[in-house]
C-alpha cells in the first residue's frame, strides 16, 4: 500500500517539480545531486521529505527511448531516502536501477526496493544510506575515465599503438589502439550510443581476447592489424545522454551522411589506410539492446552482394555452436536503409559489417565468460583457408 501512495505521490509531485540549475536538491536526510561524469536527471525537488526528479532526454530529437540516469545520495544521517522518479518519453522499466558504494562496483537495487507504477512511467526507490555516499544509475558508470584507464593499459603492450585520431564537438579525445600494420585489417567500434554499457563490457571483453598474448591471437595479429575505436559519443557519455552526442545527432545514423566529427574522424582514418596498405576485411559495431543473457547479431542476408558476408557470419556462429551448444545467441540477418554502421560498410567496403549486440540486463559476470568465445572463433574463422 505505501508503494502506491508513494507512485500516487510522484504523479502529482513531478507535475509542479521546479528545475534546479545547481544540479542538486537536500532534505535532512541526505543531499542528492549530479555533479560526476555521466551524472544526470532533468528536475530535482524535495517534497514532504521525499526526492522527486525527472527524467527525460536530453533534446527533443531523441526517438529511441534509452532513459539515462544516474545521481548520488549523500547522508547528512543513516535512514532511508525515498525518491520518486518520472520518466518523459520512455518506460520506467527499460533499465532496472543498479546501486553502488564507490562508483565502480555495482549491483542491481534489491527488488524490494523499488516499485513500477503501472502505466511505467514511475519509479519509486527506497535507498538505505548509512555514512558513505551511494551512487544509483540505470546502468553502471563506464565514463571517459575507464577508456582513458583501458586504451593505456593497450599502450602498454609491445604490439599496440594508442593515439587520438579526432575530437568530439566539445573537445575530448577519440583514441584508437592500432596493432602492427599488416596486409589485413578488422575494425571494431564501440559506444555511438552512451547507455548500451553491456555492450561495452562485450567490446572490451572482445578486444582483449583479440588482442591476448595466446598462441590463437598471435597468429591472427600476424595477418591482422586490429582497429578499435572503443568510444566514438564521449561527449554523450560524460554528460549522461540516452542516444545522441553533442550535435544533437545519433552518430548511428550518420555513417554516410558524416555531419558530425565523430564519425568523420572515423571515415577519414580509414581513408587512410590503403596508402598504408591495409585492406579492411571486418567491421563490428558494438551495442546493446532490451533482452537479458544473450547476443544478438544483426548482419548481412545471403542475397546481399555476393553472398560472402552472410557466408562469413553463418560460418562463424557455426563454429560457436559447435564449440559450446548451450550458448545463447541470435543471428538476426536484416537490411535497412539507415544511415548506420553496418549499413555503411558493407556498401563501401563490400566486407562483413555486424552489428554486435548485448542485452541491456546481461549479467556482467555472462558477458565476461561469452565475449571471448566468439573472439576466438572469430579469428578462428577469419584465419581458416
Amino acid at each position: 500500500m505505501r508503494w502506491r501512495v508513494w507512485l500516487a505521490a510522484a504523479a502529482a509531485a513531478l507535475a509542479n517539480v521546479a528545475a534546479t540549475a545547481e544540479g542538486y536538491c537536500e532534505n535532512d536526510i541526505a543531499l542528492l545531486d549530479r555533479q560526476f561524469e555521466g551524472g544526470a536527471f532533468h528536475r530535482c525537488e524535495v517534497r514532504d521529505g521525499e526526492f522527486v526528479i525527472t527524467i527525460r532526454p536530453e533534446d527533443s530529437k531523441v526517438e529511441v527511448p534509452m532513459p539515462w540516469y544516474a545521481f548520488r545520495a549523500s547522508p547528512k544521517q543513516e535512514g532511508e531516502a525515498i525518491v520518486l522518479m518520472g520518466f518523459v518519453d520512455a518506460d520506467a522499466d527499460r533499465f532496472w536501477p543498479k546501486v553502488s558504494l564507490d562508483g565502480i562496483n555495482w549491483q542491481r537495487l534489491p527488488d524490494r526496493a523499488v516499485a513500477v507504477s503501472e502505466d511505467k512511467q514511475r519509479l519509486a526507490l527506497r535507498i538505505p544510506l548509512a555514512e558513505a555516499p551511494v551512487w544509483i544509475a540505470s546502468q553502471r558508470l563506464l565514463t571517459t575515465r575507464f577508456y582513458d584507464t583501458w586504451t593505456l593499459s593497450l599502450s602498454q603492450r609491445p604490439d599496440v599503438a594508442v593515439r587520438v585520431f579526432g575530437r568530439s564537438i566539445h573537445g575530448r579525445p577519440i583514441s584508437v589502439a592500432e596493432t602492427s600494420p599488416k596486409r589485413l585489417g578488422v575494425l571494431f567500434i564501440g559506444r555511438q550510443h552512451p547507455p548500451e554499457v553491456t555492450g561495452a563490457l562485450t567490446m572490451h571483453a572482445f578486444v582483449d581476447t583479440v588482442l591476448a598474448d595466446t598462441q590463437l591471437a598471435r597468429s591472427f595479429r600476424e595477418i591482422f592489424t586490429v582497429i578499435t575505436a572503443p568510444l566514438l559519443n564521449p561527449d554523450g557519455v560524460a554528460n549522461g545522454h540516452w542516444r545522441h552526442n553533442a550535435g544533437k545527432t545519433d552518430l548511428n545514423r550518420d555513417w554516410g551522411p558524416f555531419r558530425q566529427p565523430e564519425t568523420r574522424s572515423v571515415r577519414d582514418l580509414l581513408a587512410d589506410l590503403p596508402r598504408r596498405g591495409i585492406a579492411l576485411r571486418l567491421m563490428l559495431d558494438f551495442h546493446a539492446t532490451r533482452l537479458t543473457e544473450t547476443h544478438l547479431f544483426y548482419t548481412q542476408r545471403p542475397e546481399d552482394g555476393d553472398g560472402s558476408a552472410h557466408a562469413f557470419a553463418a560460418e562463424w556462429f557455426e563454429r560457436v555452436r559447435k564449440r559450446q551448444a548451450d550458448l545463447e545467441f541470435i543471428h538476426r540477418p536484416s537490411k535497412s536503409e539507415s544511415a548506420n554502421a553496418k549499413n555503411y560498410f558493407f556498401d563501401t567496403y563490400g566486407i562483413p559489417s555486424i552489428t554486435y549486440e548485448s542485452g541491456d540486463e546481461t549479467d556482467p559476470d555472462w558477458i565476461a565468460a561469452a565475449a571471448p568465445v566468439f573472439a576466438e572463433e572469430m579469428m578462428r574463422t577469419m584465419l581458416a583457408p
